[in-house]
């Protein structure tokens, strides 16, 4: 709550830094294949031009953190989750796709409200603030979240930031 709070009210200071964005997918991917709870085929491709960029490496890793997590937390043990990083149109294009229980189309327009969750969750746990703090922090790059999904089939998020306007360190405070 916090967190968000701080996003939103816009307290939070924006650093972005030279981030090799290979390294840190592979390091928040290696932290999830590590979880001896975690059964799925993480399948992660990286466009070999695009490993370095200016970001704030603290909300990179949590954009990829948050939607890597519901990736996994909503996809039966055994399902495909497909992660790529490339570049297109001077965008930073990051993609998560996986095979779990899909949004509801009536949930899509509420999907980044404060404790909005689908109605299709049943018990899985969560607090319906991940995706907030997501587009929040995606926002924060001057990008887009974007999102298309099919119940029993899967969901894909695509983040989008314009890697001309993250290329200027600057910070606002």
């Amino acid at each position: 709550m916090l967190q968000l709070a701080q996003i939103q009210a816009r307290r939070v200071v924006f650093n972005p830094v030279r981030v090799d964005l290979d390294a840190m997918c592979r390091s928040v991917l290696d932290e999830f294949q590590s979880r001896p709870n975690i059964k799925h085929e993480l399948i992660y491709t990286c466009d070999a031009g695009l490993q370095d960029a200016y970001l704030d490496k603290r909300l990179m890793r949590q954009i990829i953190s948050n939607l890597m997590s519901n990736a996994v937390k909503y996809s039966p043990d055994g399902k495909i989750i497909r992660i790529s990083l490339e570049e297109k149109d001077n965008n930073l294009i990051f993609k998560i796709q996986d095979q779990g229980i899909g949004i509801p189309e009536a949930d899509l327009k509420h999907l980044f409200e404060p404790f909005h969750r689908a109605d299709n969750v049943g018990s899985i746990a969560g607090t319906g603030l991940g995706l907030v703090i997501t587009k929040e922090s995606v926002e924060l790059h001057g990008g887009t979240i974007t999102v298309e999904s099919q119940v029993n089939v899967g969901t894909i998020f695509t983040v989008t930031i314009p890697i001309a306007s993250s290329a200027k360190p600057t910070s606002d405070k």
